[in-house]
């Protein structure tokens, strides 16, 4: 039989301490006899513990019990200032951003409608950090970790991105060299892809349903995919993984012989999307515009734009499916959210039509900007990590924190990769 070392004081210390910080994020302002109560420490150990903490400078005085029997019990809370995120989501319009705490909670928001087209980034986020701290009396130096989500491939290791001419100011070299020299020293800066941290906020919304693997298809001014396997966020080797956009398709004959091979994105592309729904009588100035109208209407020519949309939606899909068989595929996307659960439930038709295995096609479910609040979930959940770990026990990371790229401050740090 092995024999077992017994657990150390130290250790068993930083457990204690482990276990009432997750609870008091869990479950916001507690006493000190609930603490006992719900983590089953002993009293004189919880009075330990919470000595400890408030040593650190990790909990606050939230107040005091109320309508209990007894004196008023104190109570405790984590200091929502002690480890803050910035989650930052870059469009061609614009660039928006959002302070979150390890709860999650959005303590502020900031935007520069000039942030795409200007520059450089690091100015930007910069500015945008700034804005943030100061709008939430929030310490700059408090902000430990920057998420950034931008419309194109993060490349770590040029330290570039890639496939983003529509925001020029984020695509010069160096990009995450040059801001985390900007930041705070303590920031720890995450360059994405939308999609991908679109497909972080869509598998957090349906967590309950079981699928490990799941991929998402953006449909706006550009196409790509985002893919998740065993639960984890798939890259590829430079970044460029879900570049289906780029992927060549069959000519159509009706348009006679191109100057070029067509490729997927000139299917389902925003362009390609407003002229397919002009060829059926349905205007509008944008895709999404387009397509949501197309929804609304009980038009025999909308329903055959949408028919003939989702034909082509699924004709990329199949080759989706018969490579990664993801199981699940979301409509993300401008165009894709648009079109909701009709849009996708035409996919899927059509997709079996073309495809042998079985694959769910379904709408976003995310309320709002999904990009944003990917960004904003990741820079969250970095916010928890660096908090619980501050009592040095060892967990587990979040499979989206793992796989999110940064290039390595120094030497020592790359050589450790």
């Amino acid at each position: 039989m092995p024999r077992t070392s017994p657990a150390r004081p130290a250790l068993l210390r930083r457990l204690n301490d482990r276990t009432v910080l997750e609870l008091l994020l869990a479950d916001g302002p507690t006493s000190r006899g609930d603490l006992a109560a719900r983590t089953g420490l002993s009293k004189p150990t919880v009075a330990e513990v919470v000595g400890r903490l408030e040593d650190a400078g990790l909990l606050i005085d939230a107040g005091e019990t109320i309508g209990r029997p007894g004196p008023n019990g104190r109570l405790y809370d984590v200091d929502p200032a002690r480890s803050v995120g910035v989650g930052i989501s870059v469009e061609p319009r614009g660039v928006r951003a959002e302070l979150v705490d390890a709860r999650g909670t959005v303590l502020a928001a900031a935007s520069d409608p000039q942030g795409a087209g200007g520059g450089p980034a690091s100015a930007i986020v910069t500015a945008l950090v700034e804005s943030l701290a100061a709008s939430s009396r929030v310490p700059v130096n408090a902000v430990h970790d920057v998420v950034i989500a931008v419309p194109g491939s993060y490349d770590a290791s040029a330290d570039q991105v890639r496939h983003a001419d529509r925001v020029p100011a984020w695509t010069a070299p160096g990009i995450s060299a040059s801001v985390t020299s900007a930041l705070a020293a303590s920031a720890r800066l995450s360059i994405d892809n939308d999609a991908n941290l679109a497909l972080v906020a869509e598998s957090a919304a349906t967590h309950g349903d079981g699928a490990r693997n799941r991929s998402l298809l953006w449909l706006g001014a550009g196409v790509g995919l985002a893919t998740e396997i065993d639960g984890r966020l798939y890259r590829g080797t430079a970044g460029g993984a879900g570049e289906v956009g780029y992927v060549p398709v069959p000519a159509d004959p009706e348009h006679g012989v191109s100057q070029r091979q067509p490729e997927f994105q000139d299917l389902v592309g925003a362009t390609a999307v407003v002229r397919l729904a002009k060829q059926h009588g349905i205007a509008g100035r944008t895709a999404a515009e387009a397509v949501a109208r197309a929804v609304t209407s009980t038009d025999a020519t909308a329903t055959a734009f949408l028919d003939e949309l989702a034909t082509r939606v699924a004709l990329g899909l199949s080759i989706v499916v018969a490579v990664l068989d993801p199981g699940v595929v979301v409509l993300g996307g401008s165009t894709g959210r648009a079109g909701g659960p009709e849009l996708a439930r035409r996919t899927q038709r059509a997709l079996r039509t073309r495809s042998r295995l079985a694959c769910a096609v379904v709408p976003g479910s995310v309320d709002g900007d999904p990009v944003l609040a990917g960004a904003r979930l990741v820079a969250s959940r970095r916010a928890r990590e660096r908090l619980l770990t501050t009592t040095s026990i060892p967990q587990q990371a979040d499979p989206d924190l793992r796989s999110v790229s940064s290039p390595p401050r120094t030497a020592e740090e790359a050589s450790h990769r």
